[in-house]
């Protein structure tokens, strides 16, 4: 893990998770244990427990960084699986944290085909051991309308039948099987201005395939429900999410659950990063948190 997922939003996490060193946390996206790392240098003795789905990053979060792998507990599961974990482990959790998203380990490391700037089998899955399906399954068995259908719900790409159209072209001649492949077909299918803009004209087609891959947006709601229903009295529950997707189903669990009176808002406003933090790392520049406490 030589580049690290670089916490968003960490002081203001921090601040309103409300914890103290004799409160009980839950990390449920551990990844490179940023989040974790920082709240347990500030809260000594605070028990923590890490849900990380990828064995992969468990694997060199105990490597790279053994003194706060010793000091929490490690899960390698989905977060969907709350409910059991904490009664597994008999971890009652006053407050909870989501960072949404994808990893830099992902993009950078994982050799998945997350990253359009690398050539690497087209795989996606966050969880190799668990997970069957795959990108290159998507790419090649989905029918046109499927494709269709991904593209303009999980990334709004506004060639959509363009692009669907020139994969399944392009498939007829044999499988598409790695990110550059993907690419050329992608670039191929767009008009040559859209391939000059600023972002990449394969962004959106590789998060849509991604979300497919995981069914992200269930496991997001899923997984939120599940928080809620394990939190403590008065704990808090925060998220950080990454585009509108997932802010959108955020927001709706929380309205839900609002509207049943199991939840408040500890403030409504959504809490951005500041300009200097995205100075500091880009990726922070669409970050938005939201704020829970459970009612007693």
């Amino acid at each position: 893990m030589t580049q690290i997922h670089i916490p968003v939003l960490l002081q203001e996490a921090i601040e309103y998770l409300n914890l103290a060193s004799n409160k009980r946390y839950i990390d449920a996206t551990l990844d490179g244990g940023g989040h974790a790392g920082a709240v347990l240098q500030k809260y000594p003795g605070i028990k923590i427990l890490g849900v990380e789905f990828d064995p992969n990053e468990i694997s060199c979060l105990e490597k790279e960084k053994p003194e706060l792998a010793r000091n929490i507990i490690l899960v390698n599961e989905t977060y969907t699986a709350m409910r059991d974990i904490v009664s597994r482990y008999s971890f009652s959790p006053d407050a909870i944290l989501f960072d949404l998203g994808i990893s830099l380990w992902h993009l950078e490391q994982s050799g998945r085909g997350f990253s359009f700037k690398k050539n690497e089998v087209l795989d996606m899955r966050f969880n190799t051991l668990k997970q069957q399906k795959t990108a290159a399954d998507i790419v090649n068995t989905y029918p046109k309308k499927e494709l269709e259908r991904i593209l303009t719900l999980y990334s709004q790409e506004h060639f959509f039948k363009e692009i669907a159209y020139a994969i399944v072209s392009e498939r007829s001649n044999g499988p598409i099987l790695d990110t550059f492949q993907l690419v050329s077909v992608i670039s191929y299918a767009v008009p040559e201005w859209y391939r000059r803009k600023k972002i990449h004209c394969a962004t959106k087609t590789f998060q849509a395939i991604r979300i497919e891959v995981n069914d992200e947006l269930n496991t997001i709601r899923n997984g939120i429900e599940a928080a809620i229903d394990v939190l403590m009295p008065n704990g808090r529950l925060v998220v950080i999410s990454f585009h509108g997707m997932e802010d959108k189903v955020v927001r709706q669990v929380f309205r839900e659950n609002e509207k049943r009176k199991i939840i408040q808002w500890v403030t409504k406003k959504t809490i951005r990063p500041s300009w200097s933090e995205i100075q500091r790392n880009l990726r922070a520049r669409s970050a938005k948190m939201k704020i829970i406490e459970k009612i007693k």
